[in-house]
């Protein structure tokens, strides 16, 4: 990647650099050679962001090493620096190579996304404060009785009152006058007699979060979290690397067993990360952390402005924070001295970036502990197969919690088969018998009710009743969801929207109606059978608005909710010790899902929200609808078998030669030519085959390419190819060939490749 002939850069001082070699924001894993002008000669260090010309337009890219050695006979200049004070440190730089290679992505792209401000120019807030000048000589000259106070109007003596008493403290000069009730003549003739004194300084843009004051103690462990403590601990002040799958039943309190060890990754002086699948946990998350360890508890997600992501990068190089709380992308904080990075929930779909660069933040993770030296514990009630599968070939070591905190009792499961229903009922509803009634006994006893489908919006899809018509997305291979709001069809992939139709598109008949149910419709039913109950909705449709989650969960924590509401954002990670029923309203959606991963995610989901329940004084119970009751991966989340479920599953897994015993890569290719892009899929498919042959790969596996499930994307046809090995690395020696070889023939650039290596949704 680098120039081979430069000379070795380490004993030169960074103004004797001539050139930077630099990683721009584009889908390219080489860099390029851009010399550095006199006036940022001084200011440019490894890591830093630029602008450069590329061709006829400017780009951001990142400065990933210099050389004293000219590559090419012409080479442009670097036209400027994007946030001066900012860089991306050394050992995130060499963590983005491996992202790019690992991922195949550019690697400024992989840079672009390890860099806690992106690739974006971003300025320090300031805000004008007013402080008493020569505070010193005032306060002496009264204590010696020789200032003279008197020479004061009664509303100066009153600001000068407030600077004596708060010891100077600095304050912005409109809250000064809110607190005083003062007007803006006085401070300005305090300015004009020099007796106070306007600096302009910076000022942290804060997160929307609580602040709290540690105070809450560590507590007492019980025999199994106090082994599992101590494991993690050697590796912790050995200071070298180990992973750890915490596997603790829900409420086993794995969040003590991390805020310990953290405590003593900070005694080491020391730094955390704390992963969690969703942003809609942080809120519980930071609480609960900032109680212990108060403002050393930083968080980082997509949801902040660059501003605040700005500034959190500040308060991590001033080591004001030490701890940092966030989703995918906080696996990329950049702390000097990295002691342990904890991924919780770590079985969660939602770790994987659904786009460039496509990176399961808990392999980035593990590859980051070993880089770092730094202990990486994986916890979760229903480990990923893959994590397990790793405990068994001894990658890593397995810590198990088999009880609950205090020893509360699971939750008792109740399974509702909804076929009984149809027969039973002449109208069956969305919520069954059973449901309504447990329902209905938790609201007279006061308690919380968790609600969970997994689907949003009021009905899955509008159908003809006449020629079975179902209305789709044109640009989508998908149908359309109603959304009440708007009385509109909503594509979920493409965000299209359309006017529901009084009559079918296709026939023109009026006899259309709305088939399943969502979580609008769901909360349409309860309002009309519990009309006093107070409802909260949590999906993706009532969540987008910045701090509309923190505040939905004040909302439940402080008791102003009665029924919780919502999709798989609340089937995970929450305690909540008012909850004693959770109603999962159809168990079976994930189950059907066109992937060999639904039976793991169907078992995960229903454990997951089961024990949100029982996790106070009173019992928990769970109520599961299904059609499918006799499925072996509902049977066992019933029972909350985890370990009887693994041992089915990993053995169709060995046979059907999926993860955790075989690596995937797959790649889809798309365009807007239906026929182009499946002959363009065809003929890299025939280039792989004939390398994997040429090369005697045995083992290797080439599936396709076929019509992807979602054959059709945002007006895009989609074919996808499949490719299968037992090792990683001898599938990415034939990507490597095989990518070679095509960009040779120079196909047509109208067909777009777009490659997942360890892919989780085959969609």
């Amino acid at each position: 990647m680098h120039s081979a002939n430069s000379k070795s850069s380490e004993h030169l001082r960074p103004l004797e650099y001539p050139y930077a070699d630099v990683a721009l924001e584009l889908p390219i894993r080489t860099t390029y050679q851009y010399a550095i002008p006199d006036d940022l000669r001084a200011t440019i260090r490894k890591g830093s962001l630029v602008v450069i010309p590329v061709r006829s337009r400017q780009a951001a890219g990142c400065v990933v090493s210099f050389s004293t050695d000219k590559k090419a006979k012409s080479i442009k200049q670097i036209l400027a620096q994007i946030t001066p004070d900012f860089a991306v440190d050394e050992d995130l730089i060499e963590l983005g190579k491996w992202l790019a290679d690992y991922y195949y992505c550019g690697f400024g792209e992989a840079l672009s996304c390890i860099s806690f401000i992106g690739f974006h120019d971003v300025t320090e807030k300031t805000q004008r404060l007013l402080r008493m000048a020569n505070f010193a000589q005032i306060t002496k000259q009264l204590r010696n009785g020789r200032a003279d106070l008197n020479r004061f109007t009664p509303k100066q003596r009153q600001v000068v009152a407030f600077f004596l008493e708060s010891a100077n403290e600095p304050i912005a000069p409109s809250e000064l006058r809110t607190r005083l009730q003062v007007g803006p003549a006085v401070i300005r003739n305090l300015l004009n007699a020099d007796i106070l004194e306007e600096t302009l300084e910076p000022v942290d843009r804060k997160d929307d979060y609580l602040t709290l004051s540690p105070g809450s103690s560590a507590l007492t462990l019980n025999t199994w979290q106090q082994e599992a403590l101590e494991k993690i601990l050697q590796p912790l002040h050995e200071r070298r690397h180990h992973t750890f799958l915490l596997y603790g039943i829900t409420g086993s309190g794995k969040t003590e067993v991390y805020l310990q060890a953290i405590a003593e990754a900070l005694a080491q002086g020391r730094q955390a990360i704390v992963l969690v699948p969703e942003i809609a946990l942080t809120p519980q998350t930071v609480d609960r952390f900032r109680s212990r360890f108060g403002d050393i508890v930083g968080v980082y997600h997509s949801k902040l402005s660059i501003g605040q992501k700005y500034d959190l990068w500040r308060k991590i190089k001033q080591r004001r924070v030490a701890i940092i709380i966030g989703a995918r992308s906080a696996v990329f904080s950049p702390f000097a001295d990295l002691g342990l990075i904890v991924v919780d929930e770590e079985h969660e779909n939602t770790y994987k970036q659904n786009d460039t660069p496509r990176y399961h933040t808990r392999d980035v993770a593990v590859m980051r502990g070993q880089q770092r030296g730094a202990v990486v514990i994986l916890g979760s009630a229903t480990p990923s197969l893959e994590s397990y599968y790793n405990t068994l070939i001894h990658k890593y070591t397995v810590l198990t919690l088999p009880k609950r905190v205090e020893n509360l009792p699971l939750p008792s499961v109740e399974l509702i088969d909804m076929t009984k229903e149809l027969r039973e009922r002449d109208n069956p509803q969305i919520l069954s018998t059973r449901l309504v009634q447990a329902i209905q006994q938790r609201l007279d006893a006061n308690e919380q009710v968790i609600l969970f489908l997994n689907r949003r919006g009021f009905s899955n899809f509008l159908l003809c009743l006449q020629c079975n018509h179902i209305v789709k997305c044109d640009a989508c291979d998908i149908t359309m969801t109603y959304h009440r709001a708007g009385d509109q069809l909503v594509c979920h992939y493409c965000a299209r929207r359309m006017k529901k139709p009084d009559v079918c598109p296709a026939c023109h008949s009026s006899e259309v109606t709305l088939i399943g149910a969502g979580t609008q419709r769901v909360e349409n039913e309860l309002a009309h059978r519990f009309p006093q109950a107070r409802v909260v909705r949590v999906d993706l449709d009532t969540t987008t608005r910045r701090g509309s989650f923190i505040e939905k969960w004040r909302m439940i924590t402080e008791g102003e909710v009665d029924i919780i509401l919502g999709t798989q954002m609340i089937a995970k990670g929450f305690h909540l010790e008012r909850v004693t029923l959770v109603g999962v309203v159809s168990a079976d959606f994930s189950l059907y899902l066109p992937d060999f991963r639904s039976a793991e995610r169907t078992f995960s989901l229903l454990t997951q929200v089961a024990g949100r329940t029982g996790r106070g004084p009173q019992p928990g119970y769970v109520i599961i609808q299904t059609y499918v009751p006799h499925h072996y991966s509902i049977v066992k989340a019933t029972e909350q078998d985890y370990d009887a479920f693994t041992v089915k599953e990993l053995r169709v897994r060995k046979i059907l030669r999926f993860p955790p015993y075989y690596k995937l890569i797959s790649i889809v290719f798309s365009g807007v030519e239906e026929e182009l892009t499946r002959t363009v899929a065809q003929r890299f498919a025939n280039i792989a085959k004939s390398l994997a042959y040429q090369k005697g790969l045995k083992g290797l596996t080439i599936l396709g390419p076929a019509p992807s499930p979602i054959a059709k994307l945002r007006n895009r046809y989609r074919w996808r190819l499949l490719i299968r090995h037992g090792r990683t690395s001898t599938l990415h020696r034939l990507l490597d060939a095989s990518l070679t070889k095509f960009s040779q023939l120079r196909m047509t650039s109208k067909v777009a490749l777009s490659i997942d290596v360890d892919p989780l949704d085959l969609l």
